[in-house]
């Protein structure tokens, strides 16, 4: 029998986030980790799930003083609306090169020193792109990052183990083959696959599906009893509300859910942040065009990525739009009210 414990450290990922996501990676892991371990030892259903809303909420608290910084700069744009619409007008109907930056620079002067920011509204969404990476292998490879399911998966490694040779080969050729297929450009790959190690057996056991277990229980009989029991912790400890966290969600049911809920939430708050300012809206505005785009592709953009990406991701992406939304509501309110105050003065 092998010693679970001292090979979770040397775990293999079949997927490696490089150099610049890796650390960030590492670091999520470890915080996601603690989280999930805290809330596993209370209650075990439904831990991960749990463990992604509370990280979420931590992201975005972390993120809050630059959705504090956009919305005052949203706000302040809508003051200086008039001004900028005096620019306009300076320069309307010259086409030129040089009218058109000189255009630019004045309307940059003004933001400048009213201390508005177009790319204020970009910040947050850029500080999320590489969090998304890395929350992308973490789950693509929970395995590594989560101590409870690395040891889910090296006992049902050491269970497969323990199964007569020819009937081991004889079940899982199928699957390690088809493993093999998908994975066959990673180095780790290339490098060899031996169903009577270990890591690499691991490795297969993150990749298969709930329906690849079944028939695999079913071709085992009587000799999958102490797998069944494993697999049964592996399906309590990766599952939310029945839908597993560490695969992809597909457009099978119930994991479709988290697609719909990715792009539905999307287009919510995007047509929220839309309708708290009117700037958005105004045709003369450059960026609207762009801004009623985005109302429609983001959505289904990110509904597309959540059907191909571990279900987790998609359920980060729904809560974190979730606690986005909130906090809109919540900024915008008092930043109108605020500077109605002060205009009032």
């Amino acid at each position: 029998m092998f010693n679970s414990y001292a090979l979770l450290e040397a775990l293999p990922s079949v997927r490696e986030p490089g150099k610049i996501i890796g650390p960030i990676a590492d670091l999520m892991g470890q915080i996601y980790n603690m989280l999930f371990n805290l809330l596993h030892s209370n209650n075990s259903a439904g831990s991960l799930g749990l463990a992604i809303i509370i990280f979420t909420l931590i992201v975005k608290m972390l993120l809050f003083p630059l959705m504090v910084k956009q919305q005052k700069s949203s706000f302040i744009m809508q003051q200086m609306k008039p001004e900028l619409d005096k620019i306009k007008a300076k320069y309307a109907g010259k086409t030129d090169q040089m009218s058109q930056q000189r255009m630019a620079f004045e309307m940059q002067e003004l933001q400048k020193k009213n201390g508005a920011s177009m790319m204020g509204g970009c910040l947050p969404m850029l500080i999320q792109l590489p969090i998304l990476y890395a929350l992308f292998y973490l789950f693509q490879n929970a395995y590594v990052y989560v101590d409870a399911i690395g040891n889910n998966y090296v006992n049902i490694a050491n269970a497969i183990l323990n199964i007569p040779v020819a009937t081991r080969m004889e079940v899982f050729q199928p699957f390690a083959q088809e493993f093999v297929d998908a994975y066959k450009n990673m180095a780790i790959i290339k490098d060899g696959f031996d169903m009577s190690q270990v890591n690499d057996v691991v490795m297969l056991v993150g990749n298969m599906k709930q329906g690849d277990w079944d028939v695999v229980l079913q071709n085992l009989g009587t000799q999958g009893v102490e797998l069944a029991g494993l697999l049964a912790t592996k399906n309590e400890i990766e599952t939310f509300l029945t839908i597993p966290l560490v695969t992809k969600a597909g457009l099978g049911f119930p994991g479709i859910i988290i697609p719909i809920a990715a792009g539905a939430t999307t287009w919510l708050q995007t047509k929220i942040m839309n309708m708290m300012n009117p700037q958005n809206m105004d045709p003369s505005n450059p960026a609207a065009a762009m801004t009623k785009s985005m109302l429609y592709t983001m959505p289904i953009m990110m509904g597309v990525f959540s059907i191909t990406m571990p279900a987790g991701l998609g359920l980060y992406w729904t809560i974190s739009n979730i606690f986005g939304i909130v906090q809109q509501v919540i900024l915008t309110k008092y930043y109108r009210k605020k500077f109605e105050r002060e205009a009032a003065k």
